[in-house]
């Protein structure tokens, strides 16, 4: 099933009351301005003593390693790995739990009777994370690297920045995308964001709002190799010529410059059957008052989702701002609503994982909700925008299979 590339997102700015914005691997529109520079980190690497990894396997840890198989991984160079394979069941009915992940283990469990199956939790926004001081390029048969090259931008002490860097995908063929791994310099790298949809000159480098296009992976962990390994048969289509935009936003908390990096792998799928969605929310309404007398400001904005019948997710998390306390995801499901991701530490976001052959599977009837709420204890209002200090986000991401149209409100 192709992609759908219809429906557009629109970045609503701060104090501007909306409802909320969706996608699902979707075309969107924003305005761009200046250039630059880069230098792309296509390289090879080998199955002994580097970081590289198959299209259907995970990454290597800290100081090397190699992994192949489905969600499998391997650091020879110390770290951990959370996510993986495995399922486990009940048959009591009802809502049913599943274990976390750890080191290369994890489930999720289902219900015999139709119950909510309950995830394991991966780290990152993404399905494994492995603390590492940088991230090798995969093999040229196995996929490709984008770096954002050394020096390129600077933050200065107590500077927030966002930057685009546009590349496009080398070679003349059509690609599936069975997984995606990136990493973050520490110091002032807060997340990064990577949409499809560019056409700016390849390597262009600028200043840019909090991002335009089609959504279709994100990070907010620095000093890790964060992977969204997608199911095995499942992938990401792209047509030769394609453009990814690394949406960057950047803080410096110190009291000196910092230069930071990332570099971004894309691995190839195999034997790709269906291709992968995205349902992203954006939730426009916030607007929490300030602290007074009797204490801080507070506020809680909610929202609906709903998702084509049939589809499967395997991956569910949240994007906030630091004013936030928790950001909730639930399913709803035969009148009963179970929560699915609960995020309390805005920097490290839940993620919800579900594994063959237990994918939290969208039936008729069958919801989604969300809601972010925030405590404000300064001295203006905190609304929606892209400036982490000032401005809030309330998102909920999740990807599943086969791609369709979703929709939020």
């Amino acid at each position: 099933m192709a992609p759908n590339r219809n429906v557009k997102m629109t970045i609503v700015p701060a104090g501007i009351r909306a409802t909320v914005l969706c996608l699902a691997f979707v075309g969107c529109s924003a305005t761009q301005s200046g250039g630059g520079f880069a230098d792309d980190g296509v390289g090879s690497g080998d199955d002994s003593g580097s970081d590289a990894a198959s299209s259907s396997g995970g990454s290597g840890g800290s100081g090397g390693g190699s992994s192949s198989g489905s969600g499998s991984q391997t650091a020879s160079g110390g770290g951990s790995s959370n996510g993986g394979g495995g399922s486990g069941s009940s048959s009591s009915g009802g809502v049913t739990s599943g274990s976390s992940s750890g080191d290369g283990g994890g489930s999720s469990a289902s219900a015999s009777d139709g119950g909510t199956p309950m995830p394991s939790h991966g780290c990152g926004q993404g399905t494994s994370c492995t603390p590492a001081s940088d991230l090798a390029p995969p093999a040229s048969a196995d996929g490709f690297q984008i770096v954002l090259p050394a020096n390129s931008v600077t933050i200065q002490p107590g500077q927030e920045a966002y930057y685009c860097y546009y590349r496009t995908i080398p070679g003349s063929a059509t690609i599936d995308v069975g997984a995606f791994q990136s990493w973050m310099s520490t110091g002032s790298s807060h997340h990064f964001i990577t949409f499809e949809g560019g056409n700016m000159p390849d390597g262009t480098l600028e200043q840019c709002s909090i991002g335009n296009g089609k959504w279709i992976y994100a990070t907010s962990v620095a000093g890790q190799i964060i992977e969204l390994k997608m199911p095995d048969g499942v992938g990401l289509q792209m047509a030769a010529g394609t453009q990814l935009i690394l949406n960057m936003h950047f803080i410096n908390p110190t009291s000196t410059a910092t230069s930071p990096t990332l570099k971004l792998n894309v691995l190839y799928g195999q034997n790709i059957q269906y291709q992968a969605g995205t349902m992203v929310s954006f939730n426009a309404s916030i607007d929490v008052p300030p602290a007074g007398p009797t204490g801080p400001g507070m506020q809680t904005v909610s929202g609906t989702c709903q998702a084509p019948v049939g589809s499967k997710f395997f991956a569910i998390t949240t994007h906030t701002h630091k004013h936030a306390t928790n950001a909730s995801v639930n399913f709803i499901a035969g009148g009963q609503t179970q929560n699915i991701v609960s995020t309390t530490d805005w920097e490290s976001p839940d993620v919800g994982l579900w594994y063959a052959p237990n994918f939290l599977t969208v039936n008729s009837g069958n919801s989604f909700s969300y809601s972010c709420s925030y405590t404000n204890t300064g001295t203006t209002a905190v609304t929606v925008g892209e400036t982490a200090a000032s401005n809030e986000m309330c998102m909920a991401i999740g990807y599943y299979f086969p791609a369709g149209t979703a929709s939020c409100n």
